[in-house]
């Protein structure tokens, strides 16, 4: 697909929610050879294989950890190049006001079947500092095959990129995430709402980095994957 210039709609969204949304921001056949490249290494590797788990160990682990510990073995040669096209960068750099640089690029991936998905115990976080008043970076998330609801998407939660971390409502937020009871209600009085990042592979998901952000349960039958690349302020 072919990005084309942002428009004042998606401007003032991203700049209200935090997030924005670039359906089939990669063809097909762009993000297939990734695909077959993950799967090709969670075979040789042992962890998957013809619909099977072949590591009890990594099944078994939460899925923040498993994240983290498919992230450090399943490696893709140049990701950022491969799922950031000039046109997406110019957009990152257009949303920011300012001249991004790449940080960290790695592929997030979760086994199937990790459980009944839940909003409780995850672990909400920032990468950076989050009380800065001007965007400090932008993180792309890419999916590089379909993603369903409760397939494992990172969620946001849209709008926390406006709450200073030194003010009580963050705190609160934060407090609120931690317990679980009555969390949609709560997001809602409060003009949040969280983002799943699901969708179709080629859809890419922008946040700014201030948002709070988690790992899901995979609870579908497929594994999730997905891509991330982060943007700093050069």
């Amino acid at each position: 697909m072919q990005i084309s210039a942002m428009t004042p709609e998606q401007k003032s969204s991203f700049q209200e929610k935090g997030y924005l949304l670039l359906r089939g921001a990669l063809i097909k056949k762009q993000v297939r050879p990734i695909k077959e490249h993950i799967l090709a290494e969670l075979s040789r590797l042992k962890i998957w294989s013809s619909g099977k788990s072949l590591s009890a160990s990594i099944k078994q682990m939460p899925a923040f950890q498993q994240i983290a510990k498919l992230s450090g073995l399943v490696k893709q040669h140049d990701l950022q190049s491969k799922v950031i096209t000039p046109d997406t960068l110019a957009l990152i750099n257009a949303l920011a006001e300012g001249k991004l640089a790449p940080a960290q690029s790695q592929l997030l991936i979760s086994l199937p079947h990790q459980g009944d998905w839940t909003l409780n115990g995850l672990n909400w976080h920032t990468d950076i500092s989050s009380h800065q008043q001007r965007i400090p970076g932008i993180q792309a998330f890419i999916l590089i095959d379909d993603v369903n609801p409760h397939g494992g998407a990172t969620l946001a939660l849209a709008g926390t990129h406006l709450l200073s971390d030194r003010g009580e409502s963050r705190r609160n937020i934060r407090e609120v995430l931690r317990n679980g009871s009555e969390l949609e209600s709560e997001l809602s009085r409060s003009n949040l709402s969280i983002v799943e990042m699901s969708g179709q592979a080629g859809d890419m998901y922008l946040m700014d980095m201030r948002l709070l952000h988690t790992p899901s349960i995979n609870s579908s039958k497929n594994i999730r994957m997905m891509a991330t690349v982060r943007y700093l302020l050069a």
